[in-house]
């Protein structure tokens, strides 16, 4: 983009009258883990871990929804000092297009641990169930550690590049206010209930972005709305470029319209 283009907006804003299918996702607000881990170390196994110890991990699922994904913590302990020693975590994700794990399930994780113990103090080993994510979105446990943070985050990448629904396809993301939002060369337009914000917002390597900021100025809530921005070289007046961004609320939830008030920001051009 040139730095000094002049950009001209045109908006079409689609009302709350837009259908769709919607799918709901509760929080799973159970006391105790569906999931079920225990944890032994295996003498077979040993021989190829290269003096270190082998572990069969057993895992049953006893859950009412559909499990997507899981991530376990295992403590491994001196059993003579109460010392941890080590940590292992053991994950896994399913993609939406692949089986989900269901209520009954049962498999086997194994693997090898080296780790340094007190001579002639046996290892103990403590599984803990850190977070588990359904097939509905909702997710159960502490996600205490930074790892279930990234499997949930890896998750919802996941779906965005999946393009899960039909109207996800075609719109882009809504993002939240914190940006990118315009900083230097800032105009404004108010284009029916929209009233536009928009200017150079610069990305982590300085290059020059066009970012806006959509703001409902009417009394009604606002579904989604298109704009086209238009780049004209303002010494020749030459046209340069048209570009079209679609914001909208896929899933159907009136909470999350563009209120009264409130603002939407667009991904940056």
């Amino acid at each position: 983009m040139r730095p000094k283009a002049t950009v001209f907006l045109m908006a079409m804003v689609l009302g709350p009258s837009v259908s769709l299918q919607t799918t709901a996702a509760q929080d799973d607000h159970q006391k105790s883990s569906p999931l079920s881990v225990t944890a032994q170390f295996s003498t077979v196994l040993s021989a190829g871990c290269n003096s270190g110890k082998g572990m069969v991990v057993q895992l049953h699922y006893t859950g009412a929804q559909p499990l997507r994904g899981y991530l376990v913590r295992l403590v491994l302990g001196d059993s003579l000092t109460g010392k941890v020693l080590t940590e292992q975590v053991i994950q896994e994700i399913r993609d939406l297009r692949e089986p989900m794990i269901v209520n009954g399930a049962e498999w086997t994780r194994t693997f090898c641990s080296i780790v340094k113990t007190t001579e002639g103090a046996p290892l103990t080993v403590t599984a803990k169930v850190d977070v588990l994510r359904f097939a509905d979105g909702s997710i159960w446990g502490p996600a205490s550690l930074p790892v279930s943070h990234q499997l949930i985050g890896t998750m919802d990448g996941m779906d965005f590049s999946a393009k899960t629904t039909d109207l996800e396809r075609y719109v882009s993301p809504i993002l939240p206010p914190v940006g990118p939002v315009p900083l230097e060369g800032i105009q404004f337009q108010t284009i029916g209930p929209l009233r536009f914000v928009s200017g150079v917002w610069r990305d982590e390597g300085g290059q020059q972005m066009l970012a806006v900021q959509a703001t409902n100025v009417a009394a009604t809530p606002i579904r989604g709305y298109v704009f086209t921005a238009s780049f004209f070289d303002p010494t020749t007046a030459n046209h340069i470029r048209r570009v079209t961004t679609k914001e909208l609320e896929t899933h159907g939830n009136p909470n999350d319209y563009l209120l009264p008030g409130a603002t939407w920001v667009a991904g940056a051009r």
